[in-house]
């Protein structure tokens, strides 16, 4: 999927070097794409989080049917 989508560990970084206030995870955990277990998307994510010392709440991850508001948190 890598031509189309970016792994956890990019997505940080994208974070990163945009200077994003707050990005969201998504397309995770709906369909069994690939061989990883389906929890493995937002396990990966707060691992490298938490390597370049960023606070999970800076980067929010959805759980299946959440509805969010981005201008209620800015």
């Amino acid at each position: 999927m890598a031509p189309v989508h970016v792994a956890p560990e990019e997505a940080v970084s994208i974070h990163q070097d945009i200077g994003s206030r707050q990005s969201v995870a998504m397309h995770w955990g709906t369909f069994v794409l690939t061989d990883e277990p389906m929890d493995e998307p937002p396990r990966r994510l707060r691992a490298a989080l938490e390597r370049q010392g960023l606070n999970e709440t800076n980067f929010r991850v959805m759980q299946h049917g959440e509805v969010w508001s981005p201008a209620s948190n800015l």
